[in-house]
């Protein structure tokens, strides 16, 4: 060793050492001697073993559990179909849910509801017909009270009367007006109303219609997993019978088995729940059997992308989204529920006019009658109510001031409707791209790991790996095609894309020239009801414009646009 180094310690050899028994160990201070309370053993009599002894695990004596792991066979409500069943596409499903959804039903009743509160209303401005009569006996004594019977003048013991009589309101301080119209408006909001709910319940069935074919997709992917697993789980256990592998494979194949088949299980009840679902949706009744399903959905996954624009569709929204119509319509009815308020502070005006038929008292005769017209005008005017008109008035300024504010944010709220379903789009689409190559590689990954398995050079867990890569990718892309056509329904629900109406009347928050826009828009032969360039398009940038252009612009001549949009 070199000099000017300590010597090294030597180095510990250990040597087995019998169990410690002996109790006189020097070293110990005398001090701890003392008896030992009972149930504590005594740290100088306890036996230390060197070799620690652990047991042997128990060989199991059971079968193996290859047998045991089995998918379930599909229940009795699986795809029971009655068997009067009928073969339903997205159409066909689409037309269904107009003419039978309870919710459509009851908001057709609701027009017809708001229609009759405007024929009730309107009664207060018209005038009123009464006809009236009256025919009364009464005893001698009642009829002549204090009278002596034979006295020349005596009253007849009956009497009749024959009215005839018409009222009319002459002023109501605007009240009966404001009543009219805001029930007029009630009226055309229930229609926007019918709007509203057939666009919900076209995005609805075609969400539950999808949701079916979705599901259907689901089960057969996790199906043909299961049985690849199955197949897999097989070849292990043949292989651990010849000895060519160890148990470890089996048991990882039964795992990766066992854990398959959860999905595939609960991919079968979100497959019935959708088909009760959707027989709800469409207002159809069940057959005798309440398992069995009155409708066979046909139909695909169709991934068609489209392109988008988030200006002109936010744009569209707030011009075409029937939420924002009833909330202009409520903006109107509380101005004029306020103006009938304020009717309070005013007088009112009545007039009667009618003619009047009646026997005379005092006549001998009961056919001796009197006739004639008559006319009368009555007015009452509250100078003090106790400040209930007050009252009356700050409430319905109140609830002005309140459908603004709701105006308002319901504009916002469609808006951000939009931004969500078109984020969701972008979501979805970018999800089917990345998972389509993904998808290829996966199966290529499979496909290798395989044959590195059958030539020795790889091992199962690769296998099992890329068996769940290859699942997770293509459920990963089916998700993602099923969201993108719902997302799509979503967006067109949001800007009420797939329905055109004819309308009856006019909106009342537009001018007379944005209701001529607005009818050339929603017309049948107009290739683009929306927006051109996110504003309202002028006739000669339509297709009616561009018909009357060609008709009445000269061969050879060009024709130059008339200017920009408003």
């Amino acid at each position: 060793m070199p000099a000017g180094m300590p010597t090294p310690m030597p180095s510990p050899t250990a040597s087995p050492f019998p169990a410690i028994t002996n109790t006189n160990v020097p070293g110990l201070d005398p001090q701890l001697d003392g008896t030992i309370e009972a149930g504590i053993p005594n740290p100088m009599q306890m036996t230390f073993p060197t070799v620690p002894d652990i047991p042997e695990p128990a060989v199991s004596q059971t079968n193996s559990p290859v047998t045991s792991i089995k998918l379930p066979p599909a229940t009795s409500l699986e795809l029971t179909l009655a068997p009067d069943a009928k073969t339903l596409k997205i159409n066909d499903a689409v037309r269904t849910a107009l003419t039978k959804n309870p919710e459509i039903l009851t908001a057709i009743q609701q027009i017809r509801l708001t229609r009759g509160q405007v024929v009730q209303v309107r009664a207060a401005l018209l005038p009123t017909l009464q006809a009236g009569s009256s025919y009364q006996w009464q005893d001698d004594n009642l009829a002549n009270p204090g009278r002596p019977a034979g006295s020349l003048i005596q009253n007849q013991n009956s009497a009749w009367n024959v009215t005839l009589q018409v009222n009319q309101s002459i002023w109501s301080g605007w009240k009966n007006q404001a009543d009219f119209s805001a029930a007029r408006l009630a009226n055309e909001s229930a229609f926007y109303s019918l709007r509203q709910t057939i666009d919900q319940v076209v995005a609805d069935t075609k969400v539950l219609f999808y949701q079916v074919i979705f599901n259907r997709a689901l089960i057969r992917v996790r199906e043909e997993s299961v049985a690849v697993l199955q197949s897999q789980l097989q070849d292990q256990q043949s292989r651990f019978e010849a000895g060519t592998v160890p148990r470890f494979n089996v048991l990882q194949a039964e795992v990766a088995l066992a854990n398959a088949i959860p999905p595939v299980i609960q991919a079968r009840n979100q497959l019935r729940i959708a088909q009760f679902a959707l027989v709800k949706q469409l207002g159809l009744d069940y057959p005798s059997n309440p398992s069995q399903i009155p409708i066979d959905v046909t139909g695909q996954l169709d991934y068609d992308p489209i392109k988008i624009d988030l200006a002109n569709s936010v744009f569209t929204a707030l011009a075409r989204n029937p939420s924002l119509k009833i909330q202009r319509q409520n903006i109107l009815i509380s101005a004029e529920n306020l103006k009938a308020a304020m009717s309070g502070f005013q007088p009112t005006l009545n007039a009667t006019a009618g003619w009047q038929a009646f026997n005379i008292p005092t006549a001998a005769q009961l056919d001796e009658t009197v006739n004639g017209w008559f006319f009368g005008v009555t007015g009452s005017w509250n100078i003090f109510d106790g400040l209930a008109t007050v009252g009356a008035t700050q409430s319905a300024r109140a609830a002005l001031e309140q459908s603004k504010i709701n105006y308002d944010n319901s504009a916002r709220g469609v808006e951000l409707d939009v931004q969500r379903a078109i984020s969701n789009l972008i979501e979805a689409q970018e999800v089917i791209d990345s998972q389509r190559a993904n998808v290829v590689q996966a199966t290529e990954a499979l496909r290798l790991s395989r044959e590195r398995l059958d030539a020795g050079a790889g091992t199962q867990l690769d296998v099992l790996n890329a068996q769940v890569s290859l699942l997770q990718s293509q459920t990963t892309e089916l998700e993602g095609t099923y969201r993108y056509i719902t997302a799509l329904a979503e967006y067109n629900r949001v800007l009420s894309l797939d329905t055109v109406y004819a309308d009856t009347y006019d909106d009342p928050m537009l001018t007379l020239r944005d209701r001529r826009r607005n009818d050339l828009l929603n017309s049948t032969d107009n290739p683009n009801p929306g927006v051109l360039e996110g504003k309202v398009p002028r006739k000669n940038d339509t297709l009616r414009g561009a018909k009357h252009r060609a008709r009445s612009t000269p061969p050879g001549a060009t024709n130059q646009p008339s200017g920009a949009n408003r």
